[in-house]
């Protein structure tokens, strides 16, 4: 892959993290997840069997099946965001083994660690709202998600239709999985060489989400009952994954560097292009960093991916004070309803003809 280089890093990344190791030893604190993740983990996938074990086996009322699938829903979104995201890397433990053994929670309900870590670790945390590198911003041409991706006329009226496209999202994980497995190809680039025990890996817990999703609800309910149950939790789970993610790098606010022209280099270093390329949304807000696993920390989350979200308490702070003293904008919205709101702007305003198209925009700092 022909990758795009950044500038050296200069004083402020340096600066930022002496003071984060700092503080976490001042306050004691391990940059991994340490008990508190354990324990969140364990209440993240104890919800899972419990709600799983209600809805398939226990005879219980329509509205309790309901509600059951609901929390399946959910806890498929608390385990990626709180579990397997930390895991994936490397933050959740300090023990290597651990980290490897909670990463495949993402396989568990559904999705590939295997391909995650690629697309997700190298190709989004590196190359952040560069277009053709980041993973996260191809669509296969059904959002325009940055101003140099071409500009159909269906994009006229993605701000309407993206969001129900977001709920499509895990359907589109576990299908697109196995020719991006056995094909070799991630959208663009050549995927990670498969060995003889990732195969293995991939299908068994392809066969047990197969197992347990479909085989054992066929037999003990009505075929069409357990299919519309399945849809249903994907798009609940599907939609919570995209609007999360999206509300960190395609809003207003955020920028879509290019290269310098001639190169396949750009002019900030690693760090600086980072906060220049995501947002926070609720920093202030507890119950929406429990929910989301930090994620609306995006900009501590990418700035320290070795730090759990459970620290990210002790670090932001200090990340918003260090960029305003080295004159960088730290970028935020200050509630969930308000990032939406940025980002739906964004959407409209990347769904115009680009001749017409108002480029234009502010963040909230």
């Amino acid at each position: 892959m022909d990758r795009i280089h950044f500038a050296r890093e200069g004083a402020f990344y340096a600066t930022l993290r002496k003071r984060v190791d700092a503080a976490l030893a001042e306050a004691g604190t391990p940059k991994d997840g340490a008990a508190r993740i354990a324990l969140k983990s364990l209440f993240c996938l104890g919800l899972l069997a419990a709600s799983y074990v209600t809805l398939v086996f226990v005879a219980v009322p329509v509205w309790a099946k309901l509600l059951s699938a609901f929390l399946v829903a959910q806890s498929i979104v608390l385990i990626g965001f709180c579990v397997m995201h930390d895991a994936g890397h490397g933050a959740f433990s300090k023990h290597r083994w651990v980290n490897k053994l909670m990463v495949h929670s993402l396989d568990l309900i559904g999705g590939s660690q295997a391909l995650w870590k690629y697309k997700h670790n190298i190709l989004h945390h590196t190359f952040t709202n560069l277009e053709e590198l980041d993973d996260d911003l191809d669509t296969n041409g059904l959002l325009r998600l940055h101003p140099e991706q071409e500009w159909k006329p269906h994009h006229r009226f993605q701000v309407l239709y993206a969001l129900p496209a977001y709920s499509l999202i895990t359907i589109h994980w576990i299908i697109s999985d196995f020719p991006e497995f056995f094909g070799g190809k991630i959208g663009r680039h050549d995927a990670p060489a498969r060995t003889p025990l990732a195969t293995a890996v991939f299908l068994g817990f392809k066969a047990l989400y197969v197992v347990l999703a479909f085989v054992i609800p066929f037999a003990l309910h009505t075929w069409w009952h357990v299919l519309a149950v399945w849809v249903g939790i994907q798009l609940i789970a599907g939609f919570t994954f995209s609007l999360v993610f999206q509300l960190a790098h395609v809003v207003e606010g955020v920028d879509f560097p290019s290269p310098l022209e001639g190169e396949r280099r750009v002019e900030e270093s690693w760090a600086v292009h980072q906060l220049a390329t995501t947002v926070d949304f609720a920093p202030r807000n507890p119950l929406v960093s429990w929910y989301t696993g930090g994620l609306n920390h995006q900009v501590t989350h990418h700035l320290f991916t070795k730090v759990s979200h459970v620290r990210y308490g002790v670090v932001q702070p200090i990340v918003e004070e260090t960029a305003r003293e080295f004159g960088l904008t730290y970028k935020k919205h200050p509630s969930v309803m308000a990032a939406v709101g940025a980002h739906l702007r964004m959407i409209a305003a990347l769904g115009r003809k680009p001749a017409e198209a108002r480029t234009t925009v502010t963040a909230t700092a």
